[in-house]
């Protein structure tokens, strides 16, 4: 028996006869019976039929009941629904932490994993659209306690236990990568982000679009990328809910920097002691020059005993970065005064405290300084924009293509989304403009000067941050002081600066522009003598690792005729008729 809408097939479903006719992409589910009784094992098979796209494809197969049924279908607002005084619609189905069993197949150039797992709906407001996240959780009682392959190309983590299936929330009718985007940018600061990959979705056999495959944040994020024990995370969000472990460290925190009244250098080590600064800068500087309004609640914090205790910051769901340039969000950020929607005091509080303190704000002027010329500058963030528009541009669906019939109205046409596209491209130029002048009226400073370290070999790091190949030229605020750092590149040994100053580390205070030239000598890298004993060991060490007998020729020929014939027994006959298929 088998069936083509995701559901389990019984007695009543479509009987296999002769053959199978596919003509169209199909999700097919076949249960075998013997001796007169129905197997528990479902075989699961994808057809993709005139399909051809880059991105991998995701393929769920479901039960349209625990779709779409008003009594139990996850995507619809259910039998209980209603309306509350603002209009807004409560107790949907859609609000509710119901998980499905699914089976999800995932290709890349083949079937990569197969497996069945649980599926629910992910997010926050955006559950109500129509274009809906969900997560795909791996349970042992579904068979496989993990999701064992390496989704993400920016990190080698082939253990995961959640993945999430993201619509790209507020983004869903834009660019549909804008969190990408930040994403990309933010790799390389310490701070933890989500990492990313387009793909293709199918949903019992039908076209629902592109959308991003996501790591999922919480306890086995952390067990996974950093090997912290999943029961040593704390894990906040917000104002101060707990997501994961306890509150008690952070609760403990929250309350000694509203309790504060100065930051002198005691309290900044106590601070120092709660929080990673240098990771709550980098985060703080990336939200405020996004302009990520929201932030403000939609933040996550998490420490660890396991680690050393402070609280370091992850980036989440900057879908509302990248909007208007010229608001002025540091300035609203420093402010006591609970003005805006965005700015509530207990969400500005930690910055401005920790602003009462000249070390945190020399760093703070100074990182901002450096990320302008690095991860956040204009033409870093147009050509990181250019990869993404450039990957996804032929993979969105369009509105004349086949799509899911709930989801007709979200495919954008090729002008529409390009024009979303470009207005990230003007955030990136307009943005930079207005965050120089907004760090000048802000902080009363004159102006800024240019640091230019010349030369075609070596590398420097500017206020320990990432090295950089040189030549490098970047834009400092005056007055701060930091440090540059020479660094030997290869086989190129740093002798000294032009100024015949030897130390690596260099202090910087100035106010005039700055050329610095470091110079380095060539040392030639001893390489390793062979002597002859070794060489004539070495050589019969190959001869050992590649010695066979006739008997060992004869075993492994055995084996594989043996394989070779378990293979073509366990093969079934299908007759597959009118299918063309392409792609997988």
């Amino acid at each position: 028996y088998y069936t083509t809408d995701g559901s389990k097939p019984t007695k009543y479903s479509n009987l296999y006869k002769d053959y199978i006719s596919i003509n169209t992409t199909t999700h097919l589910k076949l249960r075998l019976k013997k001796s007169g009784k129905y197997l528990d094992t479902l075989i699961n098979k994808f057809y993709l039929i005139n399909f051809t796209k880059s991105f991998p494809v995701l393929a769920i197969s479901i039960p349209k009941k625990d779709l779409w049924s008003e009594k139990r279908g996850i995507f619809v607002r259910g039998e209980n629904a209603y309306r509350d005084s603002n209009g807004r619609y409560k107790n949907c189905n859609y609000h509710k932490d119901w998980e499905k069993k699914v089976t999800m197949m995932y290709f890349e150039d083949s079937l990569v994993v197969n497996q069945q797992c649980g599926m629910k709906i992910f997010g926050e407001s955006t559950r109500a659209n129509q274009d809906k996240s969900f997560k795909l959780i791996a349970r042992e009682k579904y068979g496989n306690k993990l999701f064992n392959f390496p989704f993400f190309t920016n990190k080698s983590l082939a253990k995961h236990k959640q993945l999430v299936v993201r619509a790209s929330g507020n983004d869903y009718r834009g660019t549909r990568f804008r969190d990408v985007l930040s994403a990309k940018l933010v790799n390389g600061l310490g701070v933890d982000y989500m990492d990313y990959q387009p793909i293709h979705l199918f949903v019992n056999g039908t076209y629902w679009g592109v959308y991003n495959l996501r790591e999922k944040i919480n306890e086995h994020y952390f067990k996974h990328n950093k090997g912290i024990p999943k029961d040593s995370v704390n894990l906040i969000m917000g104002k101060w809910v707990r997501q994961q472990g306890s509150a008690k460290d952070f609760l403990k925190m929250y309350k000694w920097f509203y309790k504060v009244k100065n930051m002198d250098s005691t309290n900044y080590c106590i601070a120092n002691d709660y929080l990673d600064i240098r990771n709550y800068i980098n985060f703080r500087i990336f939200q405020l020059f996004i302009n990520n309004a929201d932030s403000r609640g939609n933040i996550r914090y998490w420490n660890s005993p396991s680690l050393d205790g402070r609280f370091r910051m992850v980036l989440y769901d900057t879908d509302h970065g990248f909007g208007t340039y010229n608001r002025r969000f540091l300035a609203h950020s420093l402010s006591a005064n609970s003005e805006y929607w965005y700015n509530p005091s207990w969400s500005t509080r930690f910055l401005r405290k920790l602003m009462l303190n000249k070390n945190f704000k020399n760093d703070f002027l100074v990182q901002y300084s450096h990320l302008l010329n690095t991860n956040l500058n204009k033409d870093t963030i147009l050509a990181a924009v250019a990869a993404l528009k450039a990957s996804y541009q032929y993979e969105l669906p369009r509105p004349n293509q086949e799509i899911a019939r709930h989801l007709r109205r979200v495919p954008l046409t090729m002008e529409k989304w390009e024009s979303n596209v470009e207005h990230l491209n003007q955030f990136a130029k307009l943005r930079y403009k207005f965050v120089k002048k907004e760090l000048l009226n802000v902080f009363n400073i004159q102006g800024w000067f240019n640091l230019s370290v010349k030369g075609d070999v070596g590398r420097v790091s500017v206020n320990d941050n990432a090295p950089l190949c040189l030549p490098y030229e970047g834009e400092y605020l005056n007055e701060t002081t930091f440090s540059i750092y020479a660094l030997d590149d290869g086989n190129f040994s740093f002798v000294k600066w032009s100024d015949g100053d030897t130390s690596r580390n260099k202090q910087i205070n100035s106010s005039q522009n700055i050329v610095l030239v470091p110079e380095y000598e060539f040392k030639e890298i001893e390489k390793p003598v062979l002597t002859n004993t070794l060489a004539e060991n070495n050589i019969e060490n190959q001869k050992s690792s590649f010695s066979f007998t006739s008997k060992d020729v004869l075993f492994w020929l055995g084996l594989a005729l043996l394989t070779l014939g378990t293979l073509l027994t366990g093969i079934g006959i299908w007759k597959i008729k009118k299918a063309r298929l392409s792609g997988l």
